[in-house]
């Protein structure tokens, strides 16, 4: 969806104010909302480097993470290393991992008891890291 490229401010502005919002979260060991919120931080810092670079957002999770990569805006090496983010869930990326667990944290009423602390961590530092990549990348 096309959209003012200097708006990627607010793109990450939400990312990093959703990101921020898990500190409760993790004080009340409520996993789950920890993941869904690093899954939206993810979403919003994948959409901000988009918006940056391209002008335009995708509402699909699936999508952004293919034009990231068919846009090369994120480095091969960063690529790689979050498709090695542990395979508990889903096998194909971190990305993937982060929306596995947030649908699993959202809509599964039997199994988001599974999700654990590391899981939480897990994602959180995906999210951190992404969020600082993006920050650096729009901003140089």
């Amino acid at each position: 969806i096309p959209v003012k490229k200097e708006d990627f401010s607010d793109y990450l502005e939400k990312a990093k104010s959703d990101l921020a919002n898990t500190k409760t979260d993790f004080e009340n060991q409520a996993w789950d909302w920890v993941i869904i919120k690093c899954y939206y931080a993810i979403h919003h810092a994948i959409n901000a480097l988009l918006v940056k670079s391209q002008g335009f957002y995708s509402k699909d999770h699936m999508c952004a993470i293919l034009a990231l990569n068919h846009l090369k805006l994120i480095s091969e090496s960063f690529y790689k290393k979050l498709r090695e983010t542990n395979t508990k869930f889903s096998d194909f990326t971190g990305f993937e991992i982060s929306y596995s667990l947030r649908k699993l944290s959202q809509y599964d009423v039997l199994k988001w008891k599974s999700i654990n602390k590391k899981d939480a961590e897990q994602i959180y530092s995906l999210a951190k890291e992404l969020i600082l990549f993006v920050e650096m990348e729009c901003y140089k």
